[in-house]
């Protein structure tokens, strides 16, 4: 008899595939029609129309995939398929190599109107992602028609087992969100950006990383261990299926809760990470109430009945209870390093400052060399708006400035907003200590301690090397490589007026490092300077008019090394305006 069932599957998988010829040709003609036809009328040449033909690829797909495995969510359809001299192994096997046909069919007719057309061939580099999600989403629907006992159940899981890995990571960002607003310096960002980056790596499960990135080895790995994990999960869920669930919502009690559960923390999640800045416990409280009142929406119209059972409240308990054990966790561990401040001695440089982007850049710099010398600093530093401080006293500084936040994180600037303030220290034996830190504007603060220690740094030689390097630096100066000019500008918005052109950088260079020295020596408000993007001087009353210098660098051996430094000659710069006499 199993020989027999075995000579069966082949005449089957072909008779299945000539019943959907139909499907075949429907799919050809709108595929011709959006991708070839209409551009072709329209005279028009362009991405947008293979890439809706990609859409409705998508869009086919599934809706066949739920279509082959309807027969589960119905009684009689589901008696006839059990009556074929197949099992329900082979038949789902047969509904997916069918699926699979069709979506290369559909994929090799976009690519034929891409050819034809002569249109960008750079959208194959796309089919590097589609063809996996495709893939993906095939195996995605047979399981989900399996735990599901209704066919539109069934695509909504499909949408919902797909974006899994997504939801992981808005939850997992959430309690990152708890940690953040729980342990002063700890960031989510920057929590979230080592744990991925790390550990949990979204971009090789959904394969954008392959988007500007060639295929390889762990592309085909990656690929083939989804694949077979979720046949694995089909094999399994067919043999545990209760078919008596047919026609309600879910077939599986389990994989009700799991989604259910999972489904009410979204909400909160979300309503965490928008920005909210209330009390912590007030943000707790209001997480739990949506998040209670999302899971009995959820559970009542799973179970078609407004009075949920008992079960599906302790479930709800025993979930919330893990999740904040594990959060609390998370707390309970971070709290050991909250007042961490490192020997200045072990740390080889240090940040200090808001660039946030150009501290991701750095990393990113830091972690594909071998080794940093002083001339990845100095491209660190052009490219990335970034300084680095190498010099041992400085970061001692640095360090004296974090214990002094750590005792006191509330600072009167003003009633200006005051952004968060990053410290980071890129260790000797090539680990990082990083902290973000949301300083209180109070107007009792004082801020007398935190503006002295700020104010070493500022008007410390390295500063005012690294961050105007190309006046300072006798290396970059004597290469003699600058083109310099002064723009008058009379309005916000005008950017192009020019004043001045070819200035001589030998004679007004003594002017600028005259009163840039000036200006340090005595920053009122150091320490929110520090916190400005790019060290900028703390805020001033906008004013129509302005003077300021444009400074370009070029590298004669490297183009993509051209930078264009600007300063703002306000006041504490009259030497220079004199000399250019700008009143």
């Amino acid at each position: 008899m199993e020989q027999r069932k075995n000579n069966l599957f082949m005449p089957l998988l072909l008779n299945a595939l000539k019943a959907k010829k139909n499907w075949f040709f429907l799919s050809t003609v709108i595929i011709f029609i959006t991708t070839f036809l209409i551009p072709y009328i329209l005279g028009m040449k362009g991405d947008f129309f293979i890439l809706f033909g990609v859409f409705e690829t998508f869009a086919l797909v599934f809706v066949n995939c739920l279509v082959d495995s309807s027969f589960f969510h119905n009684d009689s359809k589901l008696a006839y398929y059990k009556s074929k001299p197949l099992s329900f192994r082979e038949q789902v096997s047969i509904n997916i190599i069918i699926n699979m046909v069709f979506t290369g069919f559909l994929l090799v007719l976009i690519a034929l109107s891409v050819i034809f057309q002569g249109w960008n061939y750079e959208i194959f580099e796309a089919f590097k992602v589609f063809v996996p999600w495709l893939l993906t989403g095939i195996f995605l629907a047979a399981l989900s028609s399996i735990l599901a006992g209704n066919t539109l159940v069934a695509g909504a899981m499909t949408l919902f087992n797909f974006a899994l890995p997504g939801i992981i990571y808005l939850i997992i960002q959430f309690m990152f969100s708890i940690l953040e607003n729980m342990v002063a310096g700890f960031s989510a960002r920057v929590l979230m950006d080592y744990f991925v980056n790390n550990f949990y790596k979204l971009d090789y499960i959904y394969f954008a990383v392959y988007s500007d990135k060639s295929v390889d080895c762990i592309y085909f790995l990656l690929l083939g261990i989804i694949l077979v994990g979720i046949t694995l999960l089909i094999f399994k869920m067919l043999k545990r299926r209760k078919n008596e669930n047919t026609g309600n919502f879910m077939a599986f009690d389990g994989y009700k809760y799991f989604v259910s559960v999972l489904a009410s923390l979204i909400i909160p999640a979300f309503f965490s990470i928008t920005g909210y800045t209330g009390s912590i416990a007030n943000e707790i409280i209001v997480s739990l109430l949506m998040a209670a009142l999302t899971y009995y929406i959820i559970i009542a119209a799973m179970e078609k009945s407004f009075r949920i059972s008992r079960l599906s409240v302790k479930v709800f308990a025993v979930s919330m209870a893990v999740f904040v054990a594990v959060t609390g966790g998370t707390v309970v561990f971070a709290n050991q390093y909250k007042n961490v401040v490192p020997d200045a001695d072990d740390v080889k440089m240090a940040y200090i400052g808001n660039n946030t982007w150009g501290y991701s850049s750095t990393k990113r710099y830091i972690e594909n060399k071998d080794e940093i010398d002083n001339s990845d600093i100095s491209e660190i530093q052009n490219r990335y708006n970034i300084i680095l401080f190498t010099d041992k006293e400085n970061i001692e500084t640095i360090t004296e400035l974090h214990r002094e936040i750590l005792s006191d994180q509330s600072y009167d600037n003003d009633d200006f907003y005051m952004n968060d303030i990053m410290i980071i220290y890129y260790m000797n034996d090539g680990s990082y200590i990083i902290r973000d830190y949301n300083t209180e504007n109070n107007s009792d603060a004082n801020n007398q301690a935190k503006d002295e220690i700020a104010s070493r740094l500022l008007s410390s030689q390295e500063f005012k090397e690294k961050k105007y390097y190309y006046l300072y630096n006798e290396e970059y100066y004597s290469n003699n490589n600058y083109s310099i000019n002064v723009r008058l500008q009379h309005d916000a918005r005008d950017t192009n007026t020019t004043a001045y052109a070819d200035i001589n950088l030998d004679e007004i260079r003594e002017y600028l490092v005259k009163d840039i020295d000036k200006v340090y020596s005595n920053v009122k408000g150091s320490f929110s300077a520090l916190s400005n993007y790019e060290y900028g001087m703390p805020y001033k009353e906008y004013k129509e008019m302005g003077y300021y210098l444009d400074i370009n660098v070029r590298d004669n051996n490297d183009n993509s090394k051209d930078y264009t430094y600007t300063i703002q000659l306000d006041e504490g710069f009259e030497n220079t305006k004199e000399y250019l006499n700008l009143k």
